[in-house]
This record gives C-alpha cells, structure tokens and sequence, in this order.
C-alpha cells in the first residue's frame, strides 16, 4: 500500500472517529423520544450529573436555617437534565412541573417509573422570565396567570401529600423563584416570613450551580417587597384571584 494510501486511510479512520463522537454528544445532549405521540427529551441517566441541580428544597432551606422549618422530600427541584431518568434518581416525585416552555421547545419532561412514564406538567402559554422580580408580576399579565397556575397546582398536590419535582432549563432563577414562593407560602402558616427565614431561602437559592454573583439577592428582595406589601398569601390571592 502506498504512503498516499495509509495517509488516507488514516484519516479516513479519525474522520469516522471524530464523527461518531460527536453524533454520540448530539445524542447524549437532548435526543427526542416519541411516546404516544408526545415528543418526550432523553438524557442518559448518569451523565453529566453536575448539570442536574438537584437537590430536596426543603432539606436545603433546613441546612441553611439550622432547623427544620420545613418538610422534607416534598418539593425537589432541578434543572432539565434528569429528563428520561428513573424517578427514584430525582426524589421520586408524584407530580412533574416543567417550568421551560419555548415557542421553539416541544418536548415534554419526564422520569421513568418501572413502565410508567410521569410527564411533567406545565401550564405556559408564553415563555416565562424574570420571575423573581416583582416588576414582572405587576406589568407581565400573561406570565403572572401561567405562574399562578403552576403554584395553584404545587401548593394543592403538597398540601394533599405528594411530592413535586419542579425544574425549568438550568433549575436556577425560574425554578428558585417558584420553590421561593411555595417555601414562603408553608412558612407563612406559622405567621410573618422572619428575615431568618428569607435568608435560608436565598441560600437555598445561592446552591444553584452556574449562579453567578452578580445574581446574590435577588430571592432575598423579592421576598422581602411581597412581606411589604403584606405577605405570600396576600400577593398570591392578589395576583392569582382568577
């Protein structure tokens, strides 16, 4: 075989390589699966778990207070990346919130059960953004209608025992502004949110992997304007009366 030849061959050979590793990184990446017709988002279970942002909220908030303040194992949160895993990976939730509606994304969310499929729910009708301000909430009617749903929607399946997993893409602003509220909502039965209390949520809030600094006190903020306008429960039945 002629030099010419080997030189080919060879990098015929790390051409084939290259290629198939970087289809396998597409697949690994957000491969789209069909199940009954709905397009379902597969990651493979394992991989890349420090983009999973997973973690019990409750157990945070109660790391982060020095005292339990919350239930445990209730409401889990994560970024997108558990999708096609088994639900005893991601707190083996009840119920599913997907937060990450695009115009552009189709796909639906789910954990794996033996042979059930648990589908996140979601509630959007236009993408949501910027939820931790409360600016949003005052001049963004359609995102606070599809808000109010999804936390209708959490509180009720809590308050009746079962466990949520809530996520949007990355588990971070979306997704700490929702557990936020829903933290603050049960904390409120035992009176006002205390500053201790805010700041074991923003803590909770500060875990999220690819959070950058610039972001520190955000929770802390919006908690404390809706305690100034007279609390959770009174925002919520503000904003969500419909």
């Amino acid at each position: 075989m002629g030099l010419l030849a080997v030189k080919f061959k060879s990098r015929l050979i790390i051409f084939s390589c290259v290629t198939a590793l970087l289809s396998f990184l597409l697949w690994a990446y957000y491969p789209t699966l069909i199940a009954e017709g709905v397009p379902l988002a597969f990651k493979i279970e394992g991989a890349l778990d420090s983009k999973l942002n997973l973690r019990d909220a409750g157990a945070s908030i109660n790391q982060c207070s020095g005292t339990k303040i919350l239930p445990e194992g209730k409401i889990w949160r994560a970024s997108g990346f558990f999708s096609g895993w088994a639900c005893d990976r991601v707190g083996n939730p009840d119920v599913i919130y997907s937060l990450n509606y695009s115009d552009s994304e189709n796909r639906r969310y789910y954990c794996r059960d033996h042979e059930e499929l648990r589908i996140g729910r979601t509630f959007q009708h236009e993408m949501l953004s910027d939820l931790e301000f409360l600016s949003t909430w005052e001049t963004q009617a359609g995102m606070v209608k599809d808000s109010c749903a999804f936390f209708k929607s959490a509180v009720s399946e809590i308050e009746s025992g079962k466990r949520i997993l809530m996520h949007c893409e990355a588990g971070r602003d979306r997704t700490g502004a929702m557990t936020a509220l829903i933290a603050a909502w049960f904390l409120e039965q035992d009176g006002e949110l205390t500053d201790a209390e805010i700041q074991a949520i923003e803590c909770d809030y500060r875990k999220s992997a690819s959070l950058s600094s610039d972001k520190y006190g955000r929770i802390t903020k919006f908690l404390e304007d809706i305690r100034s306008q007279g609390g959770v429960r009174g925002f919520i039945a503000n904003k969500c009366h419909e």
